[in-house]
C-alpha cells in the first residue's frame, strides 16, 4: 500500500472503511459509491458540525464509522461520549450498529478491550454511550450521573430533537478540559425553528449542489421539490431547476450559504441517496397530506414539517388587486418596508389610509442599497422599517445615512401589546406572530389595495403563499404553540416586507386614496432621483 493511501487510512474515516471494506453486518460491506455527499461530514471543517436529515441516508452510519475510527488510530485524547434519547435506545444502537462491525471484522476485534452496551474501548480509547434521560434532583432541578462522570473530546448527538434540552447542555460542559472540543448534532428534524433545524438554520448552511452538464449550473434538489423531479419517457430523473435535463448526485459538492459562519451545516435529503426510489417517493408525495405529508417531508426530505391552520391563497392575494399601474413616483408622503435576502432586497411602499387599512403603490426586488435609497427617493419616504438581519453592521450604516427615518426590525416572540421603537438604538422590537397574523388579516378582509396584476405582482403574490401558521407541538412537553413558519419551495422576502411596511406605516399620518393624491412627476423629484450618493 502507497504511503499516502495509508495516511488517508489514518486521517479518514471513511476512506478506510471504504478501503479496508469494512464490514457492516453479515454480508454487507461499507462502501462510498453513490455515496460522495458523505466525505466532507466526517474529520473536516469545522469544530461544530449540525446535520439535518432524512432517514436511512448513511449519515449516522458515517459518523458512529468517524468514532470507531477515532479510538483505532487515537484521534483524540480522551473519550467520546455518543447520545442518543434514552439509555434503551442507545443500548439498541451499540447492539445493532456497532456489535456487528467487531463481530465480522476479526481483525478489528483484536483492537476492541471493553466491549459493553454502554462502553466500546478501543486501541485504548472509549466510545462511551450515554442517554438524555435527565433524574429529577430536589424537585425541579435536573442533573445525570453520567453526564458529570465524563470527560470527553468529543460529543455526538444522535436524534438531537427527541432529547432533552437541559442534557443537550450539560453534555458541553464534559468538553471544558478538552484541547478538541468537537461536537456533532444530527438527527431527522421535527418542527421548524427547534432542535437541528434551529441549528441548521445558524450555520453555514451547507446543501448538496449538483451541477448540470448540460447547463453547467447548479440545483439543489430539495430546495425545489417536487419540480426537482420530473418524468421523461416513463421514467422519473432528477432535473435541473434551469433547463430541465437529467442531472446526477455525483456531480454534486457542497456549498454553503454563509462560509464565514461559526458552525458547519449539512442538508442530507433522500433524493441523493443511491436508494432512493423517486417513483415512490413522487406517489407517496402526491398522495398525502396533513400528518401523512409533515412525516415524508421529515423521513425523505429531512426538512421540518408542521401542518398549516391558516396561509393565504394567490387568489387572495389578487383579490385585493386595482385596476391601477405600479406607480414609481409618489408626491404624497410614504412609508416602506424593506426585507435583506441573500441576493436581493425586496421593498413594499405605500401608505395608510385608514386605522387599518393600506394602500400599497409599488413593489419592487432591487440589486443593493443604493437602489433602496433611489426608489425611496421616487417614492417620497419618510419612514421605512428594514429587516435588522443577516448584515446587521450594513443595515445600520445604510439606515444612518438615509434622509429619512429608518428603524430596524427584530422579532420578538414574547407576548408584547405594542411594538417597541427605540430612537436611540434605531431598532424596533415587534411581536413577530401578531404582525404575521395582521399581514394574513388585511389580505382576507380586503382591508389592503395593491397594483393591478403584472409580472412583479404575480411573484408578489405567489411569497405571500409561501408563510403559514400551525400549531406547533412541543417534543418535551406536549404544548401547543402557533407559530408562522416558511414553507418550502419559495421565498417569503414579500411576506415580511409587507409586515415592515405596516410597521412604518403605523409611524406615519392616515392618508387618502393613493390615486387620489398621487400627482405627475415634479421636477424636484427629478432633481433628487438624479442625485449621485
Amino acid at each position: 500500500m502507497r504511503e499516502s493511501d495509508e495516511q488517508m487510512i489514518q486521517s479518514d474515516a471513511l476512506y478506510w472503511a471504504h478501503i479496508k471494506q469494512l464490514n457492516l453486518r453479515d454480508g454487507i460491506k461499507f462502501s462510498l459509491q453513490g455515496r460522495k455527499y458523505l466525505c466532507d461530514l466526517v474529520n473536516k471543517g469545522k469544530r461544530i458540525s449540525n446535520i439535518k436529515k432524512g432517514t436511512q441516508i448513511g449519515a449516522t452510519t458515517a459518523k458512529y464509522l468517524e468514532a470507531v475510527h477515532g479510538c483505532l488510530y487515537r484521534r483524540f485524547n480522551q473519550n467520546i461520549m455518543y447520545m442518543m434519547p434514552t439509555v434503551k435506545a442507545v443500548e439498541n444502537l451499540a447492539k445493532v450498529s456497532f456489535d456487528p462491525i467487531f463481530d465480522y471484522n476479526p481483525w478489528l476485534a483484536k483492537s476492541v478491550g471493553t466491549n459493553s452496551a454502554s462502553q466500546k474501548e478501543i486501541n485504548g480509547r472509549s466510545i462511551v454511550f450515554v442517554g438524555a434521560q435527565p433524574q429529577k434532583v430536589g424537585g425541579t432541578t435536573k442533573d445525570s450521573a453520567n453526564l458529570r462522570s465524563i470527560s470527553c473530546d468529543a460529543v455526538y448527538r444522535d436524534e438531537l430533537d427527541l432529547m432533552d434540552m437541559d442534557m443537550v447542555e450539560m453534555s458541553k460542559q464534559r468538553l471544558n478540559a478538552s484541547e478538541f472540543r468537537y461536537e456533532v448534532n444530527f438527527g431527522s428534524p421535527t418542527y421548524p425553528g427547534y432542535g437541528i433545524a434551529q441549528l441548521y438554520d445558524d450555520s453555514d448552511q451547507g446543501k448538496w449542489q449538483i451541477e448540470c452538464g448540460n447547463c453547467r449550473k447548479f440545483t439543489c434538489l430539495v430546495e425545489v421539490w417536487p419540480k426537482s423531479v420530473i418524468k421523461v419517457n416513463g421514467k422519473w430523473i432528477r432535473a435541473c431547476k434551469h433547463c430541465h435535463k437529467e442531472i446526477f448526485v455525483q456531480d454534486g459538492s457542497w456549498q454553503h450559504d454563509y462560509p464565514e459562519r461559526r458552525e458547519a451545516g449539512y442538508w442530507i435529503d433522500g433524493l441523493i441517496s443511491p436508494m432512493a426510489d423517486l417513483e415512490e417517493y413522487m406517489f407517496r408525495y402526491d398522495n398525502s397530506d396533513g400528518t401523512k405529508r409533515a412525516e415524508f417531508e421529515r423521513s425523505i426530505l429531512g426538512r421540518e414539517a408542521a401542518i398549516k391552520e391558516e396561509q393565504l391563497t394567490i387568489q387572495n392575494v389578487y383579490d385585493t388587486c386595482t385596476n391601477e399601474p405600479m406607480r414609481g413616483y409618489s408626491s404624497c408622503e410614504t412609508a416602506m418596508g424593506v426585507d435583506v435576502g441573500k441576493h436581493a432586497l425586496h421593498c413594499v411602499t405605500g401608505i395608510r389610509t385608514g386605522a387599518k387599512t393600506y394602500d400599497v403603490m409599488n413593489v419592487s426586488s432591487v440589486s443593493g442599497f443604493n437602489d433602496v435609497h433611489d426608489l425611496a427617493l421616487k417614492m417620497n419616504t419618510k419612514f421605512s422599517v428594514i429587516d435588522s438581519l443577516p448584515d446587521t453592521h450594513a443595515v445600520r450604516d445604510f439606515a444612518k445615512a438615509e434622509p429619512y427615518t429608518v428603524r430596524l426590525c427584530q422579532y420578538n416572540e414574547s407576548k408584547i401589546s405594542d411594538p417597541v421603537w427605540d430612537s436611540n438604538t434605531g431598532v424596533v422590537k415587534a411581536n413577530r406572530n401578531d404582525w404575521m397574523d395582521g399581514v394574513n388579516e388585511v389580505f382576507i378582509k380586503n382591508l389592503i389595495r395593491i397594483p393591478r396584476r403584472s409580472e412583479q405582482i404575480d411573484e408578489y403574490a405567489l411569497q405571500l403563499t409561501k408563510t403559514a401558521k400551525v400549531n406547533i407541538v412541543h417534543p418535551e412537553t406536549g404544548e401547543k404553540k402557533p407559530r408562522w413558519i416558511k414553507l418550502a419551495g419559495g421565498d417569503d422576502h414579500y411576506y415580511h416586507s409587507t409586515l415592515y411596511f405596516m410597521l412604518a406605516a403605523s409611524r406615519t399620518a392616515a392618508r387618502k386614496n393613493a390615486n387620489t393624491e398621487t400627482k405627475r412627476y415634479t421636477t424636484q423629484i427629478n432633481k433628487l432621483t438624479s442625485r449621485v450618493r
